[in-house]
């Protein structure tokens, strides 16, 4: 029954209409996909394992992939937010309380409006946008797999000299994805890399309508200079952090912070 339903409101929208009050909206949703997201932190380290759950939004032109616990971050961060600017109003003070906002562990938003993708990704306290520095070629392969309710088909490809094997099912006909894991002939639901470092499954496909809002405050760049700026900062954290604090950080501090970047060396990008 629920595919069913789905495969209804895929046809409302391959006929360039959209289901709800929603028909002349191009940001918002038609379908919102969660995928588990496994990955080492350390690709030295078997045992630095860490999972995310993520959310892929899909409407007409565009779609945007961003973490569960962002999503929530975000919303809670605004409601925090304005309640220390109501009391501000009646006591004079302001103080913001972050202890309830979950952490983030991967922060990376993936937009696409039509065929134009962006990547927003952070570092330190700076927001950056960039585009892929290439397009996947994917490869399609005869071998089929059932995963849930859907009969899909292999699909190789290699980003960022990693090759990558994708499932995906026409039975749900639209070239989306998590990631960039985009353009096959329909619904990546399970992509991975040859040595696993990231395993990203499909949890569930539901019919939502919400809104689809990017980032709206960043720095723009290109990749190559995104992965510079990264590994300066691979290679002296300690910098990064006192500029952030700023305030002098003693030696002890200074190592645990080199300890703990050098084990957090697995992305995506």
């Amino acid at each position: 029954m629920f595919k069913k339903s789905i495969l209804l409101i895929l046809i409302l929208v391959l006929n360039g209409n959209s289901f709800s009050q929603n028909k002349s909206s191009t940001n918002n949703s038609h379908l919102v996909c969660k995928y588990n997201v496994e990955f080492l932190k350390d690709t030295l380290n078997v045992e630095s394992k860490g999972n995310e759950i993520m959310v892929l939004q899909i409407g007409d032109q565009v779609s945007l992939y961003k973490s569960q616990q962002k999503r929530s971050f975000d919303s809670l961060r605004h409601l925090a937010f304005n309640k220390s600017l109501a009391e501000l109003k009646t006591t004079g003070s302001m103080v913001v309380d972050f202890s309830k906002i979950p952490t983030v562990k991967l922060v990376h938003e993936v937009y696409k409006n039509n065929q134009e993708l962006q990547i927003f990704d952070r570092i330190g306290k700076d927001q950056f946008v960039y585009s892929p520095n290439h397009k996947i070629n994917w490869k399609i392969g005869e071998s089929k797999k059932r995963i849930g309710d859907y009969e899909c088909a292999e699909a190789t490809g290699v980003y960022n000299n990693r090759i990558y094997t994708a499932w995906f099912t026409t039975e749900i006909p639209i070239a989306e994805g998590p990631y960039t894991f985009k353009d096959l002939p329909g619904l990546v639901l399970e992509v991975y890399d040859s040595e696993k470092y990231f395993l990203i499954t499909l949890l569930s496909i539901q019919n939502l309508a919400e809104v689809i809002q990017p980032i709206d405050r960043f720095i723009k760049t290109n990749y190559t200079d995104f992965i510079k700026k990264r590994k300066q900062v691979d290679e002296n954290p300690a910098a990064e952090a006192q500029k952030l604090l700023n305030t002098p950080l003693t030696k002890e501090m200074r190592d645990r912070i080199v300890e703990n970047r050098k084990k957090k060396n697995n992305y995506l990008n």
